[in-house]
């Protein structure tokens, strides 16, 4: 009996310990993963910082203007481009539109009686009688 104790012991002392180390060489790789993480995305902002140091530079203002200057055939804006407010043309009147389509909809079109519409809803006549409630004991 002691001997077949003494087995069961040594062999959960050797699964501990082969779990212990399962889980220290899988930390292990977690941590070199992490790593390699941490220095891809060093890269990556380093590669942003130097795209929009090259933004910066392709979009300086004076360059902008030497390829407008070269490229294209602008002139200045002088007072001749401007207009006045008095060459605009008036603003056209707004009116009612859902009111007008309304109107539109709710004439008869014979000079009759309107004709019911179905609208699709459900007349309900509700009829509430109370009545005298007693308190029984």
């Amino acid at each position: 009996m002691i001997r077949l104790l003494n087995l069961l012991a040594v062999c959960g002392l050797v699964a501990s310990a082969i779990y212990a180390y399962s889980i220290k060489y899988d930390t292990l790789y977690q941590g070199g993963q992490v790593s390699k993480l941490k220095t891809a995305l060093h890269k990556e902002r380093q590669a942003i910082a130097v795209l929009r140091a090259e933004w910066q530079l392709l979009t300086r203002p004076d360059r902008l203007q030497a390829a407008v200057a070269k490229h294209l055939a602008l002139e200045p804006i002088g007072v001749s481009h401007l207009g006045r407010f008095s060459d605009l043309p008036a603003r056209p009147e707004r009116g009612d539109e859902i009111g007008r389509l309304l109107a539109a909809t709710a004439t008869p079109k014979d000079g009759g009686a309107p004709e019911p519409r179905t609208t699709g809803s459900l007349t309900r006549t509700v009829t509430t009688t109370r009545t005298p409630t007693t308190a029984s004991r």
